[in-house]
């Protein structure tokens, strides 16, 4: 069986209206990042793909922040960015 076909892909989304860009991304093994307000949303979100190939993590807040940026470097400390 090969991989997912996003495997080792990393997006990052603005959670308004994108929970199904979402949840198909991660089932094809992406590692996705979503900001913003709705935490009940996120929570759904992450309870759906949590048995899939990919990954979500979610930063609660502004994506245009340090703090976002910050997040988003702990989540791949042990993984350096492909370029």
């Amino acid at each position: 069986m090969s991989a997912p076909r996003l495997s080792g892909t990393v997006a990052m989304l603005a959670l308004t209206d994108g929970a199904g860009l979402v949840r198909r991304l991660a089932a094809e093994g992406a590692t996705v990042v979503i900001a913003g307000t709705d935490a009940e949303e996120a929570g759904r979100l992450l309870a759906d793909v949590g048995g899939g190939p990919g990954r979500v993590a979610y930063f609660h807040g502004d994506a245009d922040s340090d703090a976002f940026v910050e997040f988003v470097a702990e989540q791949f400390a042990e993984r350096p960015p492909v370029s």
